[in-house]
C-alpha cells in the first residue's frame, strides 16, 4: 500500500526503507513471496516495538456475502492471496488499483495486469474454500490514478469485472461520504504482526475484522508521518481513520479491502483500502480511498 511497486524488482526494493517497507509493498510481495521489508526488520531488532495486529487481531464475527479475496498463482499456490476486496454489483468487485496494475513504461502512469491471471473467492471468512469463486474478465482503474514508487496521489480504486455473475449479495455503497467520529469497520486478510510480513505461509486464512473511526482529514497525523513526510498522506477524495491504541490496523494483504458503516443494520462501503502512512503497520492512521468521491466514475463503469 504505500509506494506501489510491482513484480519487477520486488525483492531488491523491499529492504529500501520505509516506502518499500510499508504496505504498499503487499501486491508485489504477495505475488512472488519476497522476503520481509525494512517494517519487520525493525520489530525484530527492538522487541520493545509494540506488535501492531491487522484488524485487531480477531476473526470476523459474522458472515460478509460480499467479502472478496483477490488471488493470483504464487509459488505453485493456484489460490495464492493477492489482496482483498468487495462485491458491488453481481459481476462487479471493487478493489485498491495497486493490486491489478504494474509500472507504467514510457509515459504511460502504468500498466494494468491481464485479468486472466486472477479469480476471486466472494463471500467466505475462510480465503481457502467456501463461498463462490470466479474468474476475472475485465480491469478498469480509476483514470486519475497514477504508479508513483515515491508517493501517492489518490485515486487508488479499480473495479474488476466477473465472468460471471454470482448470486452473492453486493454491499451497497455509502451514498454520502463519511464525517468525522463515525463508527466504521475494517476488513481483510492481511499479515496479523508486523514480524510476519513477507512471509506468505503467515497470513490469515480467516477474515479479520476491526472497529474504529473517521478522522479529521485535516489532523496531521492524517496528513504526514512522524518525520513530516506527507508522500503517504491523505489526498483529496481519500478517507483517513484511527488506528486503535496507537496499534492496530490494516497490513500487507489487507490492500483493496472494504471500509464499512452501518446504517439502519445494514452495511454499506465507504472506501477501499490504500495505504498506510508511516512505516509500520498499524503505527498510524490508514488511508481509504472514498468510493463517495468516485462515484461518478463508478457508477459510469458499473451503472
Amino acid at each position: 500500500m504505500t509506494n506501489l511497486i510491482g513484480e519487477r524488482g520486488a525483492a531488491e526494493r523491499l529492504g529500501g526503507g520505509r516506502r518499500l517497507a510499508t504496505r504498499a509493498v503487499l501486491a508485489a510481495a504477495l505475488s512472488v513471496g519476497a522476503l520481509a521489508g525494512a517494517g519487520a526488520a525493525q520489530a525484530d531488532e527492538n522487541p520493545s516495538t509494540p506488535t501492531p495486529r491487522i484488524i485487531g487481531g480477531h476473526d470476523a464475527t459474522e458472515n460478509y456475502s460480499f467479502i472478496v479475496s483477490l488471488q493470483k498463482e504464487r509459488n505453485g499456490d493456484p489460490d495464492g492471496h493477492r489482496c482483498t476486496g468487495a462485491l458491488i454489483r453481481k459481476d462487479w468487485v471493487v478493489t485498491a488499483a495497486h493490486c491489478v496494475t504494474e509500472p507504467g513504461t514510457g509515459s504511460d502512469p502504468y500498466t494494468v495486469m491481464d485479468p486472466a491471471l486472477f479469480h476471486v473467492r466472494v463471500g467466505s471468512n475462510d480465503r481457502t474454500t467456501g463461498g463462490t469463486v470466479a474468474k476475472i474478465k475485465k480491469i478498469e482503474v480509476d483514470p486519475g490514478y497514477k504508479w508513483l514508487d515515491d508517493r501517492s496521489e489518490g485515486y487508488d480504486v479499480a473495479l474488476l469485472q466477473l465472468d460471471t455473475a454470482v448470486t452473492n449479495k453486493p454491499v451497497a455503497l455509502a451514498p454520502t461520504s463519511t464525517k468525522e467520529g463515525t463508527a466504521v469497520r475494517q476488513l481483510g486478510w492481511g499479515y496479523t504482526s508486523t514480524a510476519d510480513v513477507g512471509d506468505v505461509s503467515k497470513l490469515p486464512v480467516k477474515l479479520q475484522e476491526l472497529d474504529t473511526t473517521v478522522l479529521n482529514p485535516a489532523a496531521e497525523e492524517c496528513r504526514v508521518d512522524a518525520a513530516g513526510d506527507d508522500a503517504w498522506g491523505i489526498r483529496e477524495g481519500d478517507v483517513c481513520t484511527d488506528n486503535p491504541q496507537d496499534t492496530y490496523g490494516p497490513c500487507n494483504g489487507d490492500s483493496g479491502s472494504p471500509l464499512l458503516r452501518k446504517v439502519n443494520g445494514r452495511w454499506q462501503i465507504v472506501g477501499v483500502d490504500s495505504r498506510g502512512i508511516g512505516e509500520v503497520c498499524g503505527s498510524t492512521p490508514d488511508i481509504y480511498t472514498d468510493l463517495h468521491y468516485h462515484r461518478s466514475w463508478l457508477t459510469s463503469i458499473i451503472g
